[in-house]
């Protein structure tokens, strides 16, 4: 009798960004691509989804940003809750309609990681990685955090749990923009006020 057994998954480690990475990129971007630094790292949206997304799903008045079934991985609508800190990255852009990321995005990414000296290293999907860790360390709450981020709770709880202490996912979600981020923001080709 031939008797098998099951693999044992392992999960490939996760790669996060740092409190002060996350800052010094958001400092470093550029005024067209800093909605799409911000909406990554603290929204969790794909990069795909922030490429298609457009000022009118960023609803200021509810807090909410949503990702139109259309623009989803999986195919669901759903809606993704502003932290507070997002919410003043994004506030001069209230007014903005049409698509929140400029054209020749790559390029332009590329620029601002090379701004911030974080060309060389780049972790895959590094800012949804680092949305997930972060606010299931801050929040506590998978099943909360896999409804923003379109996933099961078994695999928020299997890729984000305790990559992230506590103390340091507190000062995550207080990474606010300075005075210096408000002055680079100027209108892009295709975005109207």
């Amino acid at each position: 009798m031939l008797v098998t057994t099951k693999a044992k998954e392992i999960d490939g480690d996760i790669e996060i960004l740092t409190v002060a990475q996350t800052a010094k990129l958001l400092e470093a971007a550029d005024g067209d691509t800093l909605p799409f630094w911000a909406i990554g790292a603290f929204a969790g949206l794909r990069r795909s989804e922030i490429e298609r997304l457009h000022w009118e799903q960023v609803d200021f008045e509810s807090g909410l940003i949503e990702v139109k079934a259309r623009h989803s991985k999986t195919a669901r609508r759903r809606l993704v809750t502003m932290q507070a800190n997002l919410h003043a990255w994004l506030a001069p852009y209230r007014a903005y309609r049409g698509p929140v990321c400029p054209d020749n995005l790559r390029k332009r990414i590329d620029a601002d990681r090379e701004k911030a000296q974080m060309l060389e290293r780049w972790p895959p999907n590094a800012l949804r990685h680092s949305f997930g860790s972060y606010h299931l360390a801050h929040f506590k709450d998978a099943a909360a955090l896999a409804l923003q981020m379109g996933n099961s709770p078994d695999m928020i709880f299997r890729h984000y749990r305790e990559l992230v202490k506590p103390k340091e996912a507190a000062r995550y979600w207080q990474i606010k923009p300075s005075a210096s981020a408000s002055r680079k923001i100027v209108a892009f080709r295709g975005m109207t006020r």
